[in-house]
């Protein structure tokens, strides 16, 4: 049998952190008080302040700006993982995982969307068919869209990885748009359209093959 371990003070305060930056009490790209500050509002020494600190930097939750001082970069260590993943994948990868997860989401939102739901993505959609001046705000706008449907699926976790995902996402829509400037493209207006009614008549068959559909343009 194993010795039980106490939890090292400096392993407390970084907990303690993490809470506060997950309630938003301190959000993510706000700047947290000084060390000093800090070691003084939960009663430590400023060393057992410096090592929870160093702790959450080392891990991507914080970044340290010299002459500046120390910013949320994310929400929590998870996040931050999952960030330092995908920045390792694949181009494929990540599109691999978008097809999967928009396909899944579609379902999901089609069995499960509320009126206020629908609402949201008829907004979202409404904005992404207008014309805009420059790719990278029709990107934004698709990836707008495509955030409300993950809303509207009523899964938290799978929400929470379509928003880590979403910049990468964006990424690929983007990329895709310039390669395509000169080419003949599927009517993806009228796509997202169909996804849309899809899950406003609650038919998770239909809003399924029309998500692929998107994916494939």
């Amino acid at each position: 049998m194993k010795k039980p371990t106490r939890i090292s003070l400096a392993k407390q305060i970084t907990t303690e952190i993490e809470s506060q930056i997950e309630s938003g009490r301190w959000p993510v790209g706000s700047k947290i008080p000084p060390e000093s500050h800090l070691a003084e509002q939960f009663g430590v020494s400023r060393n057992t302040m410096r090592e929870a600190l160093q702790s959450l930097t080392q891990s991507g939750v914080l970044a340290s700006k010299p002459g500046d001082g120390t910013y949320v970069m994310t929400a929590g260590k998870f996040e931050a993982n999952m960030y330092t993943r995908l920045e390792k994948a694949e181009t494929k990868e990540i599109a691999e995982a978008r097809l999967f997860l928009e396909k899944d989401l579609a379902i999901l939102a089609a069995k499960n969307r509320n009126e206020t739901d629908i609402e949201k993505i008829a907004l979202a959609l409404k904005k992404r068919n207008e014309k805009k001046e420059t790719l990278e705000e029709e990107a934004k706008s698709d990836i707008e869209f495509h955030v409300e449907i993950a809303k509207a699926a009523h899964n938290s976790v799978m929400y929470e990885l379509y928003c880590y995902m979403s910049n990468y996402i964006y990424e690929l829509i983007l990329e895709k748009m310039y390669q395509d400037l000169e080419q003949d493209l599927p009517d993806l207006e009228k796509l997202h359209q169909d996804l849309f009614l899809a899950i406003k008549k609650q038919d998770p068959i239909e809003a399924e093959k029309v998500a692929s559909c998107i994916n494939h343009f």
